[in-house]
């Protein structure tokens, strides 16, 4: 029988003590992560707990942030042992927000909220290009990570544009030093044309669900991790302080241990 796995504080190697980064097991030879958050699902704690990692392994990041506010990041990356704030000072760690950068170019010509789509996409992708080339890699891997894909619809990007934008992000994975995370929310016919061409081209698909029988006070949703033909089912529930993951049919009482 499987062990419940819990979620702490790491002391040494935060795959092997963290439940949630031992259930994902992602490593370098991972180029394209999807990680598709499902209608009434959060999986912002795969986001934070992959930071975790990149952090801990000190490879360099890109975080291209549509979803959270920064300092959300900051205070679950503190509960997690990490600061994603000391990690920008240091230069692992570069961030951009278009949202943000939106609020601050408003009437500006080349703004995200021009009319041709796909100049948008392409500035938008120069930008995390830069950014991407700007992180000094010292022989380590340069994490593009996006969160979440789905508010471009909210700058009135198409789907023939956004998957332009997705082929392009993909494109600098051809460079060795160079991994793509992409966290799309589907909840429409778009969202789930988007997250199956996603499904198509990644090394490892993570899915993060909701009951499909409604809450429960023992678990909080499913998380399946697929590589391959491979695929890995876990129940989670969401604490204040973390997560506990732990396989179907597995005794609840574990969660409690």
């Amino acid at each position: 029988m499987f062990l419940a796995l819990m979620t702490m504080i790491s002391l040494g190697d935060p795959i092997a003590s963290n439940a949630v980064l031992s259930a994902l097991q992602i490593n370098s030879r991972d180029k394209i992560i999807s990680i598709k958050e499902k209608a009434n699902a959060d999986s912002n704690f795969i986001i934070t707990h992959i930071i975790k990692q990149i952090i801990h392994e000190k490879n360099r990041l890109c975080l291209v942030n549509f979803h959270n506010p920064i300092e959300h990041y900051q205070s679950i990356g503190k509960k997690l042992g990490y600061d994603l704030l000391k990690a920008v000072d240091d230069g692992l760690v570069k961030i951009i927000e278009p949202i943000k950068d939106i609020v601050e170019n408003i009437g500006c010509e080349d703004s995200y909220l021009q009319e041709n789509k796909e100049n948008v996409v392409k500035d938008l992708y120069f930008n995390i290009k830069d950014c991407v080339n700007a992180l000094k890699t010292d022989g380590k891997i340069v994490y593009l990570l996006i969160d979440d894909l789905s508010h471009l619809h909210d700058l009135d990007i198409d789907i023939k544009h956004t998957l332009l934008f997705v082929h392009y992000c993909i494109s600098l994975t051809d460079r060795d030093d160079v991994c793509f995370i992409l966290n799309n929310h589907v909840s429409t016919h778009t969202d789930n044309v988007i997250s199956k061409n996603l499904e198509y081209v990644a090394d490892v698909n993570v899915k993060v669900s909701s009951l499909k029988t409604g809450k429960s006070q023992d678990v909080t949703g499913f998380l399946n991790v697929r590589r391959g033909n491979d695929l890995s089912c876990y129940h989670y529930k969401a604490f204040d302080r973390g997560i506990k993951t732990f396989r179907p049919g597995e005794s609840i009482h574990h969660l409690y241990k």
